[in-house]
């Protein structure tokens, strides 16, 4: 009965000892294979101007489609406006470029004010870009 439990207590350790690092061997290579290969297509890119506007530019090699672009005001106090405002563009070719803007009325708050500008389409990755306004005094922004 001794030998059995032995031989029990054996093949439990080897089985431990295998297993273990072969579970660790899959998810390190799990972890290390989310390399993107890039093999053209529409590639997005923003670049955030004056005047709550901003800037999205196809820099791939094919037409974007269906662009879901979003641009949102921010600040930590904020009474009145702000938000988010979206909409979406059809199709941006391929070098081409689209100015859409955030349609203020009147700001009222307090603290940094940042716009962040987010835009999608149907065969390009999603893009985020944020960028400081201004600090809000009120109704007054003070730009840098």
């Amino acid at each position: 009965m001794k030998r059995l439990i032995a031989i029990g207590m054996l093949a439990v350790f080897l089985l431990s000892t295998t297993l273990v690092p072969a579970s660790a061997l899959t998810t390190h290579i799990r972890k290390n294979s989310t390399t993107k290969l890039s093999m053209g297509g529409a590639q997005l890119d923003i670049e955030i101007v004056d005047n709550f506007c901003a800037i999205i530019k196809n820099i791939g090699d094919e037409d974007a489609y269906n662009v879901h672009w979003e641009i949102c005001l921010r600040a930590p106090f904020l009474f009145i406006g702000g938000g988010c405002q979206r909409d979406v563009i059809e199709k941006i070719g391929d070098g081409d470029e689209k100015r859409v803007c955030y349609q203020a009325g009147l700001l009222v708050g307090f603290g940094p004010l940042v716009m962040t500008a987010t835009a999608s389409a149907d065969n390009a990755e999603k893009v985020t870009k944020s960028k400081f306004i201004g600090f809000l005094l009120g109704p007054l922004i003070l730009s840098p």
